[in-house]
């Protein structure tokens, strides 16, 4: 069971690690990385089972890629290296046999699969080394040259086991060395020549541990002769192979051969061989290897005869040169073994031929190359670090002395060279060693060591040159790290170091170098037993302590302090061990936001200290001697010398000023007189007159002084002012603008000095003292100095010396209660200086002139209001425009959110000292009408079109408002009221809106505070601002977001809370204002001004019923002129909001306005049409002035018509309503009617003009206003298009399209059109909404006796287009529709009987015959009456259509008796049957038909006969009628009067022949029908004859000529009896007169007809023949 069990876990183990191995060659990286890991922690545990694993993996039918097998092997080499102990020997031979069958398997080079088969072989050769060099060996046979990785495995083992490998070797020399001759290959002489190399290795260190050797009598000599052959080989023959890699592989070969070649073959070949390397260095190969192998040729015949070198010396020592790196780069291995080599070269020359080899270095150190100097100090470096001691000792003071020559080099490659050779000859001693006489180093260390300290400091970029910064900085922090090493681990250097450290310390010229050089002082004092006081060093600390930041000096200057005595008196201590650690924490926790102004104050608060804890007047002395020393240092070498950027040079001016300070601070506790003067003097003359930093530094040093020397310091000025401004006196010749500066710009610097002295001594001097001569002794030489000065900075010095007068005699410091005479004077001159226009530099003046007009304010007594209003004016004018030209907002960057030009900082600056200014004006008399002062000036900068002028002044009016809101009181003698609420807020609303989210939000706070004012002034406690403020509070939070629907919320809510909060009388101000505010310059603005009146008037607007008309007058006036589209429509929505509370109102302003509407007021309409209930008023409103008032008035007796202007304007309004899609619900609830009275406006108004006056509240000369543009305006396009709105409003789609299609037509005049629009309508109304027809009807009812005819016509045409609908299942509306048609015929307008009768014939060819046949009488009267007409071509079209619908009567109503009609109707249409008109024509002919068709048997047939009889000349002419709707109507009344002829052969005839479709040969027809006809019908021909003859004048030319052919024809056919009847002349004449027709088809067609009647007349023929010959 436990086999069993086994034998199944080795199976699961051996499945898990097959499938690994599928997976160890994935294509991700990581997945492959895994499963490698887990195979080796396998191998950890079972190594034997997962390379039997692998071996059978690799070799199984279906064999994987070579990159899979090689991933394999390389986990087998893994196992077998690391697993060596733990595998058996069957799996140990098992392997060894896979892996040289798997590593020889394929002769070409496949370095994937074969090199870890190779790492196998050799893995495992570590350990059992016989079994796998059996198993080589049976690969080499003599004679037969083996696969190329048997040598390659061969070498690598004698590199892993040589102990194993070597005594095989006599035996395979002999095997292969036979066979390279024979190699071609690359591969097989890259593997031999890696064997070789390796066997001679593997040979050296068997010879070499030779006690440990299995075999000790095997040693090099026993190889000598196999060596020498393999030699000759490689180098006489592979050696010049082309392929670079074999070049490389003999190489490296020959540098292990060279060493156990014999004595007599080194001899015979270095030379050759020397000259051969030499000659490798010009091909395109690797140095390394040739250095290599150089380097052992050189070693080896160095060690057998020294003097085979000598010859060769020169050249290789030249060579090697060009090989050494100038900057060896640690991360390109490769190079850096090259140059490793060169310099064991170097080493090898130095110990065999120390002389030459040290000459040939010197003479490379004076070569003017720099890269060749670089090449000769690294060897040097090289040489004294790590060869021999005694090797180069010799030579060193020829080294120090060049050496000491090259200090001097310009290039920093060379310097840094020169570092690393002097740390060589530090670690050796030999700069402190002079040697006997002072021989090696006689200058001592310093002169080196000063050296490192410069190469500390920041080198130039040199020009010409590839050196870069980075590099420099490199070799900068090398010399750093180079000299603290040298200071902390050369115990012989420390005196020496810290004697020149402290000396370069002390001086300005290591400023680079300060922070390494106090590492190694504090190193240096810290080991130090004996310490000193250093008074000098801790002066040069705090000039380096008033800037820590450069490179965090700070830190290391306290930590030296730390380490020093500043002076012998130990009560030092305690404020030493106290304030240097608190010092030093403060710097560690505030470099990253390092704030200069109070460091300083902590230094000054410290020196302060320690001067008052020392207490002893020798180390003041000391103390100021020091600093006057350390400050002429400074004046000495100002700005640092020619290598300062200007960062070094302010850092150095920062260090000069702040010790001037600390100079003037320690002179306060210094009580010698004399010294103080002298110091005084000293830095008044030292002064940089140039420099105006270094001019205020030393003001306020004089300032610092007047603390406690106040009559000293103004005995010097006056002094000054005396013998050297005034030019009275040479005394102050010493000035240094005298020896450098012209005389006149010394002067006048001088005086700026003066006047800031003056002013710093008013800061600082001692009240009591300075309040008694401030005036007299300081500020009316300022005022005069302010008069006269021309120089800008003299002007800007006086102001900033009037204003620290001012607060010096503030009545918080005047405890004497001194007052300004002439106060008002000098705030007059002050504030004269302050002009835009004078010029940029007049701008840095702002900042200085409007504070010191507001500390002279503050003093006693108040100004005058206009005196107030005149200054805010001029400082709100000059500010403002200021920073509209000088500043730029800049919302991305907010540390310099004004823009970053020059003059922007004093802008700025100039808001605050403004504020300021209105502030203290404010306070000084606190009432509504100061505050009314202030905004009225505010106001036009709060709209101004710059956001660099709005935010200043929303920043103003807010810290006015809160001032007002803090200190307002309540009393009997205050005002009780306040009255610009509504005015204030209607002004800062548009600026809660502003684009500008600082101003939006400084505008909320305004609002927020007006409010709060307001509702203290109607009573309520300082407690209801907290409700205000909350009520606001999140509007103030987020109103700096830039979402717009955020915004929007924000600004209804706060709409709503102004609405809450606002007086009721206040409110009408309030929205005359947001008026205004429409058209405010920003978009953004105007919009949320509208937005806050829409929520006004919309919650307040029932309150203000009497000004409803002003403000529609307002906003419709701000509509015309409003640009953004947002603001128009929150305009809108506040009118909308208006009309909902006053409807009638707002509709009738709307509708005075004058036509065509604007887009003002259209936008209006449009905007009233979305609330339903204020539509529903305005459409009841527009229909009772469209139904009460005349359509149109008419002129020039009824020729032209006017619309009438009040219902032209509802019809306008009404169509600007109905844009509005959204109205189907009201639309569709009033549809008949709305539908009635478009219908009946759009019937006024075709062929109607617009009216061309408008409605006005001033009466003309004339009595109306002219109005030209509504000559544009087409009455019935407006009609038509509203009419179309309307019904797409209703979603009835067909008739709106129908409408859409007319509209694009010219209707103005066309009543055929309005005709087929009413038909489309009612065909479509019947479609889409059948159920509104009964009430259609109801509403166009009474326009059937409207007066209008247009009107009329409307209702009458759609009561027509009804029936024509056939809308027969609505009996009692047909039966209505019937009588109201009838009713019409007695209309005066032919148009309404016209489209009356149309009506009667659709009602006879659609209504039911029941329906009918009861009307049938009546219809048939109606019928008859437009028959009986007096004027044809008045009443044509009644004619026409009576006609038309008789026909259709007689159609409909078969076998009804017509007896009555037909013959009197017959008679009537008789005249119309040659009328022009073809309707007529048509008509007629066909009517004539359908008479003959209604014939019965109570018809008087002989009656009506007479007419068939009468008539049928003309209806057989008629087939020839130009029009082919005449002739199909006259085959039709024939074939229907045919059976009435009683001729059977002529109707049989006539229905045979007279076909519509058909074409009739009318001349071939006409000869037949006269023929039969003359047979039965010969009575009837006189009467034909003489009826033909009267068409002979017919106006139609093809019924002229066939009348004569039908004469001639019926003439010829005429009986002897009836010939009698007909006179012939008659006839011949009335023909022969068609040969002269002006027509030739006349001519043509009248010959035919006369040569019928020849043989009736000789004469014709006479006549004939007559014309003929003519």
């Amino acid at each position: 069971m436990n086999g069993t069990t086994r034998a199944n876990a080795e199976t699961q183990l051996q499945v898990a690690i097959g499938m690994l191995l599928e997976s160890v060659a994935d294509k991700s990286p990581a997945v492959s990385e895994t499963v490698n890991g887990s195979l080796r922690k396998l191998s950890e545990r079972h190594p034997n089972q997962l390379l039997n694993s692998c071996c059978q993996f690799c070799t199984k039918p279906s064999k994987p890629n070579a990159e899979h097998v090689g991933a394999v092997l390389r986990i087998m080499e893994c196992v077998c290296s690391e697993h060596i102990v733990n595998i058996d020997g069957d799996t140990i031979i098992t392997t060894v046999e896979f892996s040289l069958q798997i590593m020889v398997e394929n002769l070409n080079n496949e370095p994937v699969v074969q090199m870890p088969a190779s790492g196998i072989l050799v893995a495992l050769g570590r350990e059992h080394y016989i079994q796998v060099m059996d198993a080589l060996l049976k690969k080499l046979q003599a004679g037969v040259i083996p696969h190329h990785m048997i040598p390659h495995t061969l070498g690598a083992l004698a590199n892993a086991n040589a102990y194993g490998v070597v005594p095989y070797l006599k035996n395979i020399l002999s095997i292969i060395l036979p066979l390279l001759g024979g190699l071609k290959t690359d591969p097989l002489r890259q593997s031999f020549s890696f064997a070789l190399g390796s066997f001679c290795d593997a040979i050296v260190e068997y010879d070499s541990n030779r006690d440990h050797v299995p075999d000790s009598t095997i040693t090099t000599e026993n190889f000598t002769v196999e060596i020498g052959m393999a030699y000759d080989v490689l180098f006489s023959s592979w050696l010049h192979s082309r392929e670079p890699r074999v070049i490389h592989s003999v190489l490296d070969a020959l540098s292990s051969i060279y060493a156990l070649l014999g004595v007599d073959k080194v001899t015979q070949q270095t030379p050759r061989a020397i000259q051969v390397l030499l000659g490798l260095y010009k091909r395109n190969l690797d140095a390394y290897y040739v250095t290599k192998c150089l380097g052992a040729v050189i070693q080896k015949a160095a060690s057998v005869n020294g003097t085979l070198l000598e010859p060769l010396l020169p050249n290789m020592l030249n060579t090697l040169s060009d090989l050494v790196c100038v900057s060896p780069d640690y991360a390109q291995p490769d190079l850096l073994k090259s140059h490793s080599e060169v310099l064991r070269c170097y080493e090898c020359f130095a110990l065999h031929f120390t002389d030459n080899t040290i000459d040939h270095l010197v003479m490379q150190m004076k070569n003017n190359n720099d890269k060749e100097r670089i090449k000769a100090l690294l060897v040097v470096t090289h040489l004294i670090s790590y060869s021999g001691e005694q090797t180069v000792k010799g030579r060193f003071k020829d080294i120090m002395r060049h050496l000491n020559e090259m200090l001097n080099d310009n290039n920093i490659r060379v310097k840094k060279a020169l570092v690393k050779i002097i740390v060589a000859f530090s670690c050796k001693k030999v700069l402190l060693n002079k040697g006997s006489g002072g021989e090696i180093n006689p200058d001592g260390p310093e002169k080196y060591m000063e050296f490192i300290l410069k190469m500390c400091c920041r080198q130039p970029v040199p020009k010409n040159s590839d050196v870069d910064v980075q590099e420099l900085q490199d070799i900068q922090k090398s010399a750093d790290n180079t000299l603290y090493m040298l200071s902390t681990s050369v115990p012989e250097l420390v005196d020496v170091l810290w004697n020149l450290f402290v000396s370069c310390f002390l001086g300005p010229s290591y400023d680079d170098a300060v922070v390494i050089l106090l590492r190694c002082l504090t190193h240096l004092a810290s080991k130090r037993e004996k310490t000193k006081s250093c008074e000098a060093a801790f002066v040069r600390c705090l000039a380096l302590l008033a800037n820590p930041l450069p490179s965090l000096r700070g830190t290391y200057v306290l930590n030296f302090l730390k380490n020093i005595k500043p002076c012998d008196v130990e009560s030092y201590k305690s404020v030493w061990d106290t304030k240097i650690p608190q010092l030093l924490k403060y710097l560690e926790q505030n470099y990253d936001s390092f704030n200069a102004l109070e460091w300083h104050d902590l230094m000054f608060d410290f020196l302060s200290i320690l001067l008052d804890s020392i207490k002893n007047d020798s180390f003041y002395e000391i103390f100021v001697f020091k600093a006057r020393k350390q400050l002429g240092a400074y004046y000495n070498n100002r700005h640092g010398g020619n290598n300062s950027n200007n960062n070094e040079s302010a850092i150095k001016q920062t260090e000069k000023h702040f010790l001037l300070k600390c100079l003037a601070i320690t002179l306060c506790y210094l009580k010698d007189k004399e010294t103080v003067v002298q110091t005084l003097d000293n830095i008044l003359v030292n002064v940089k007159l140039t420099d105006y930093s270094e001019l205020h530094t030393c003001a306020e040093a004089i300032g610092i002084c007047s603390r406690a020397h106040l009559q000293l310091v103004l005995d010097k000025l006056a002094v000054i002012r005396r013998e050297v401004l005034t030019k009275k006196s040479s005394k102050f010749l010493h000035f240094t603008f005298m020896k450098d500066q012209k005389h006149e710009l010394g002067i006048e610097r001088l005086r700026y000095t003066v006047l800031y002295s003056y002013s710093e001594v008013c800061n600082e001097a001692p009240s009591d003292k300075l309040l008694r001569i401030v005036e007299s002794e300081i500020l009316d030489y300022v005022v005069g100095e302010l008069n006269a000065c021309k120089d800008f900075a003299i002007r800007r010095v006086c102001l900033k010396a009037i204003h620290c007068v001012a607060d010096a005699m503030h009545p918080n410091r005047n405890t004497l209660h001194i007052r300004m005479n002439d106060r008002d004077k000098v705030i007059q001159l002050v504030s004269s200086q302050m002009f835009l226009h004078n010029g940029p530099d007049y701008i840095e003046l702002f900042p200085l002139i409007i504070p010191t007009v507001t500390a002279l304010i503050r003093l006693p007594a108040q100004i005058e209001s206009d005196e107030r209003v005149k200054l805010v004016k001029l400082f709100f004018d000059n500010v403002y425009n200021a920073s509209a030209i000088y500043c730029k907002i800049n919302a991305d960057n907010p540390d310099n959110y004004y823009g970053d030009l020059k003059l922007v900082p004093y802008v700025t600056r100039s808001f605050a000292e403004l504020n300021q200014f209105v502030q203290e004006l404010l306070l000084q008399n606190l009432s509504p009408a100061t505050l009314d002062e202030i905004v009225t000036l505010l106001e036009a900068w709060l709209g101004k079109k710059k956001a660099e002028q709005r935010l200043p002044a929303a920043e103003t009016l807010r810290l006015v408002l809160q001032t007002y809101l803090d200190n307002m009181k309540f009393a009997y003698d205050c005002p009780s009221s306040f009255g610009q609420t509504g005015f204030l807020l209607a002004k800062i609303v548009p600026r809660c809106t502003d684009p500008n989210k600082n101003i939006r939000r400084v505008a909320v706070e305004c609002l927020c505070l007006v409010l709060c004012i307001a509702a203290r002034y109607e009573g309520h406690m300082r407690d209801h601002d907290k409700v205000l403020s909350n009520a606001l509070q999140h509007v103030q939070q987020q109103v700096e977001s830039d979402e717009p629907k955020l915004l929007y919320n924000l600004t209804s809510d706060m709409a709503h809370t102004i609405c809450v909060n606002l007086p009721q009388f206040q409110l009408i101000h309030f929205v005359d204002g947001l008026a205004d505010a429409l058209l405010d310059c920003e978009p953004s603005s105007s919009n949320g001004s509208g937005v806050v009146l829409n929520v006004a008037l919309k919650n307040k607007g029932g309150e203000l019923q009497n000004h409803v008309a002003y403000v529609m007058e307002k906003l419709l006036g701000a509509l015309d002129k409003i640009q953004c589209p947002r603001t128009r429509s929150s305009t809108l929505r506040a009118i909308l909001s208006l009309a909902s509370h006053h409807s009638k109102i707002v509709g009738g302003i709307l509708l005075a306005q004058p036509l065509p509407f604007d887009g003002s007021i259209c936008d209006c309409w449009s905007v009233l049409s979305t609330d339903p209930t204020l539509l529903q008023d305005l459409l009841d409103q527009l229909k009772k002035i469209i139904k009460s008032t005349p359509l149109y008035e008419e002129q020039a007796n009824g020729e032209i018509r006017i619309a009438s202007l009040p219902p032209l304007q509802a019809v306008c309004a009404l169509h600007e309503l109905l844009k509005n899609v959204q109205l189907r619900d009201i639309c569709v609830q009033q549809f008949p009617e709305i539908f009635s009275t478009l219908l009946v406006c759009f019937a006024s108004y075709v062929g109607a003009s617009a009216p061309a006056t408008r409605n006005g509240d001033k009466k003309e000369r004339f009595g109306y206003i002219l109005n030209r543009d509504a000559y544009k305006l087409s009455p019935a396009k407006i009609a038509l298009e509203t009419f179309r709105l309307f019904l797409a409003c209703c979603e009835y789609h067909k008739m709106a399209a129908c409408l859409l299609f007319y509209n694009n037509a010219d209707v103005g005049g066309d009543a055929a059109t309005f005709v087929q629009i009413v038909e489309a309508l009612v065909e479509n109304v019947c479609v889409e909404n059948p159920s509104s027809l009964s009430w259609l009807v109801a509403c166009l009812g009474p326009s059937i006796r409207a007066e209008l005819e247009p009107q009329r016509v409307a209702a009458v045409a759609f009561f027509t287009c009804l029936l024509k609908r056939k809308v027969s299942e609505q009996a009692v509306l047909i039966e209505n529709l019937l009588e109201m048609i009838l009713d019409v015929q007695s209309d005066q307008s032919c148009a309404v009987r016209k489209i009356g009768l149309q009506g009667l014939g659709y009602a006879a060819e659609n209504l039911s015959l029941e329906l009918v046949t009861r009307h049938c009488n009546p219809i048939l009267s109606v019928l008859m009456n437009s028959l009986d007409y007096n004027n044809i071509g008045n009443e044509s079209e009644v004619i026409l259509e009576g006609m038309l619908s008789f026909s259709k009567l007689l159609t409909t109503l078969e076998g009804y008796k017509f007896s009555s009609f037909q013959v009197t109707a017959a008679v009537r249409i008789k005249p119309l049957l040659g009328q022009e008109d073809v309707s007529l024509r048509r008509a007629s002919f066909r009517l004539l038909g359908d008479l003959a068709q209604s014939l019965n048997s109570e018809t008087n047939l002989e009656a009506f006969k007479e007419q068939i009889h009468g008539n049928l000349i003309t209806l057989l002419l008629h087939l020839c009628d130009p029009d082919i709707y005449v002739i199909k109507a006259c085959k039709y009344t024939l074939r229907k009067i045919g059976p009435y002829l009683e001729s059977p052969k002529v109707n049989s005839m006539i229905q045979e022949h007279l076909i519509d479709e058909a074409n009739l040969h009318f001349a071939d027809f006409i000869r037949d029908l006269i023929k039969v006809m003359a047979e039965e019908l010969q009575d009837l021909f006189p009467l034909l004859v003489m009826t033909s003859l009267s068409y002979l004048k017919s106006q139609w030319v093809e019924i002229r000529s066939n009348a004569a052919l039908m004469a001639g024809l019926l003439y010829s056919q005429l009986t002897q009896e009836n010939k009698h009847r007909v006179s012939l002349d008659v006839v011949c004449d009335r023909v022969l007169r068609l040969l002269h027709d002006e027509h030739e088809d006349v001519r043509m067609r009248g010959g035919p007809g006369a040569h019928i009647l020849i043989p009736q007349l000789r004469k014709v023929e006479r006549y004939l023949f007559g014309h003929r010959m003519e």
